[in-house]
């Protein structure tokens, strides 16, 4: 059951029962409870993986077809169009830290932070595909570049072409060969490590068992201002992608190890 603010939704087997048991001591909004199709902006679906199983999908086709229009709208006040064929979000060899254009005045800096506010959210609807370049330019939400906002004009131009993603909540176990994998004998580094033992009184399991693959990695010094080095991480239940991140390290490491390992950290 999760609960943000006055919505609440039950996602289970059989989730009408906690339903009906809120109900009895609660009044519902409209005197109903239905299965939802949209949430905070977020389209929500019921439909078959590529193998055939059934799970719960969301898209943020919706909404990011609302906010392009938004931004075309207010640029053509001004007589500006969003450019076109943006095959990517940022523009080739681009970094907002190298960016020397002059500063936004207040109004544009407050009209540069209120789309980075959007884009944060369509991140956080499924857009994986944009989320390293608005990790970049939020670092620069307080003194902000007028070039900058030209990259974020760019991006809502990839959105406006590029094909809509949806993420499925796969529960499906993934299918990773071991053969992927090479051995190698970590004895002589850790020469006291132990096999660690499962406890006694563990609870008793419960359902279905779950496997949890983190994916992480990081782009050594890849900002040459800095020499900060931006982690990346995506973890997934079964095959379900339950969490994503972009942030820059707050450390500058030497070496690729270094920044690798410092990634790995904020992964586990």
């Amino acid at each position: 059951i999760m609960c943000y603010v006055d919505d609440v939704i039950s996602i289970d087997l059989n989730p009408r029962v906690a339903i009906d048991g809120i109900e009895a001591v609660f009044k519902l909004k409209n005197d109903a409870a239905e299965v939802p199709d949209m949430y905070l902006g977020g389209g929500l679906a019921y439909d078959e993986n590529a193998s055939g199983t059934r799970c719960w999908t969301m898209s943020s086709k919706k909404y990011i077809k609302t906010a392009v229009a938004n931004v075309e709208e207010k640029l053509a006040k001004s007589g500006l169009r969003l450019p076109s064929r943006c095959l990517t979000p940022f523009v080739s060899n681009y970094h907002p830290a190298e960016d020397v254009t002059p500063e936004l005045d207040a109004q544009g800096t407050n009209y540069f932070q209120e789309l980075i506010a959007v884009l944060r959210w369509a991140v956080e609807l499924g857009g994986v595909d944009i989320l390293l370049e608005v990790s970049l330019l939020s670092s620069h939400l307080s003194l902000p570049h007028i070039g900058q906002l030209h990259q974020v004009h760019h991006i809502f131009g990839y959105l406006k072409i590029s094909p809509r993603r949806r993420l499925y909540f796969d529960p499906d176990y993934p299918r990773i060969s071991e053969d992927r994998f090479e051995s190698f004998d970590w004895y002589d580094f850790y020469k006291d490590a132990t096999i660690e033992g499962i406890p006694t009184n563990m609870p008793e399991l419960l359902g279905k068992e779950v496997e949890i693959h983190c994916f992480v990695d990081a782009n050594h010094a890849g900002d040459k201002v800095t020499r900060c080095s931006q982690t990346g991480i995506l973890i997934f239940c079964n095959m379900a992608p339950i969490f994503f991140l972009s942030k820059q390290q707050n450390s500058v490491e030497t070496s690729t190890f270094g920044s690798e390992f410092t990634a790995m950290k904020q992964a586990i």
